[in-house]
């Protein structure tokens, strides 16, 4: 890439992040282009940002962007995933027919009261601990994203079996990624590793956004139960 080049990329970054407001719906959005690990196409309240990041599958829509910039931005991996406004769901369907298309619902934590205690069980995993103390079920759930984040995890018997962490963050909110291994749900231990996650990080200012696909029921019931209260909603295309 030459000068030229990066100049006009990070004029177009910073173009987008002061256009793009920071709202919960928006957090990939916003986490992406302050990585700068990113690509923008498109034009004020009109873009497709693509996460750069090695393994990076996330392309984000915000407003009416040109059918030509968002398949301009899905060009290089035929396993990008598209999210955008709910408000585009007609207009992103129809230019990609074929897509798996589902809404997800965003909340914010309204009542932090309900999160669970503090748990023996929870800690933070250590940068030289050995993945192969995970459930074999979340190696998948870590990979790719486990650099520069910080992951709470409950131990049962010395193996990790329960995930969060917190990879996209804005100036005022974190989003929310919790895993369990199938053998090792309806144990409680989910809510209590997602609370030390929330504990930490609004603990350093920010706010958590949690985010369910409306047919993940299982999700949409522990943000609730946890004091999350819905707030907005998503979209989001994948190749079948």
């Amino acid at each position: 890439m030459s000068a030229g080049e990066r100049s006009g990329r990070s004029e177009r970054i910073a173009r987008a992040l002061g256009t793009i407001p920071e709202l919960p719906r928006w957090v990939e959005a916003r986490a992406i282009l302050l990585s700068g690990q990113c690509e923008v196409f498109g034009e004020e309240g009109a873009w497709a940002v693509r996460n750069e990041e090695p393994g990076g599958r996330v392309v984000v829509v915000v407003g009416r962007a040109e059918s030509k910039a968002i398949r301009a931005a899905l060009a290089d991996r035929p396993d990008r995933e598209l999210l955008g406004g709910v408000e585009e769901e007609q207009a992103l369907a129809a230019l990609f027919p074929d897509w798996v298309c589902e809404r997800a619902q965003v909340f914010e934590l309204a009542h932090p009261g309900q999160l669970a205690a503090p748990d023996a069980r929870v800690r933070l995993l250590t940068d030289s601990e050995n993945l192969e103390r995970l459930a074999g079920e979340l190696h998948g759930a870590l990979e790719g994203t486990r650099k520069g984040c910080e992951v709470h995890a409950a131990f049962v018997d010395g193996t990790a079996v329960s995930l969060a962490l917190a990879h996209w963050r804005t100036e005022n909110y974190f989003d929310i990624s919790i895993d369990t291994a199938p053998s090792h749900r309806r144990r409680g231990l989910a809510r209590a590793t997602v609370s030390a996650l929330i504990r930490t990080e609004t603990a350093r200012g920010l706010q958590p956004v949690w985010g369910a696909m409306t047919s993940n029921q299982a999700s949409q019931k522990l943000a609730i139960s946890l004091g999350f209260e819905p707030i907005d909603q998503t979209v989001s295309l994948q190749r079948p």
